[in-house]
């Protein structure tokens, strides 16, 4: 299913649907039906590549959510979970291998070694495992931690969860982690999109959070730059849609309170 709703707001799930209206167009003689399915799905991608449908969506999701400031965590004993988020890898000829995080990653990063900081975390826990398994492909949770380091944040101070490959898995797991490193509070460090379902996951599962949204990266400011359809624009639009059929998989399955 997840991956059916990634190709729909995909540019090759716009170039098929596209492609298939128009051959529905030249085989039916130019009918009004098929006339009407080429300007609705032509509507349909103009709209869902703009930044502005993609930022509508998101606000909505991400409200009431708001930038963590210290006085948002009491006093004691205070762990930091970075939820991941992707990244890719390249190699040499030798076979060498170089992992980065991706835009959503690389804010998520920088929040959570800002909040780390702020609040004099005892220890943050960089989680994610590999989502497409190849000989190319390294946990997100490894290579955060790898970058972490680089932002200062002692190597000891930072726990690595590696097996999860979703948002459920996470807070399963990292309930599990959290029983031998027991702390008072749990700061979870995410994408504003994708606070509400992962603060509703981790309750399901027995931890209380305190939510700590990352910056989104890359915003449009002008009026009409948020109106012309991108690539960035189609992506924070499949990023949304995928968001909100999350949120009712997993309240469907109980995973979400």
């Amino acid at each position: 299913m997840a991956q059916i709703g990634w190709f729909v707001f995909s540019g090759g799930g716009a170039i098929f649907f596209l492609a298939l209206a128009g051959v529905w167009l030249l085989v039916s003689g130019g009918s009004r039906q098929a006339r009407l399915a080429l300007a609705a799905l032509s509507l349909f991608y103009w709209l869902a590549s703009t930044n502005f449908v993609a930022d509508q969506l998101r606000s909505r999701i991400a409200a009431p959510y708001a930038p963590l400031t210290r006085q948002d965590v009491p006093p004691g004993r205070t762990a930091v979970v970075l939820l991941g988020s992707g990244g890719f890898g390249v190699r040499d000829w030798a076979g060498t291998q170089f992992a980065v995080v991706d835009r959503i990653g690389a804010a998520r990063l920088l929040e959570a070694a800002r909040v780390f900081r702020l609040v004099g975390a005892d220890y943050i826990i960089s989680s994610g495992g590999v989502g497409v398994v190849s000989e190319r492909a390294q946990s997100s949770g490894r290579v955060m931690a790898d970058a972490l380091e680089t932002l200062g944040i002692p190597r000891d101070r930072i726990v690595l969860e590696a097996r999860s490959s979703n948002t459920r898995q996470e807070a399963v797991i990292i309930q599990e982690m959290l029983k031998s490193r027991p702390v008072d509070h749990v700061v979870l460090v995410t994408s504003q999109f994708h606070m509400r379902r992962s603060v509703g996951t981790f309750r399901a599962v027995g931890i209380d959070t305190i939510p700590a949204i990352a910056r989104e990266p890359e915003s449009i400011e002008t009026w009409w730059g948020r109106l012309i359809p991108t690539d960035k624009g189609l992506d924070d639009t499949a990023l949304a849609a995928h968001e909100v059929l999350g949120l009712a998989v997993y309240a469907s399955r109980g995973w979400y309170h």
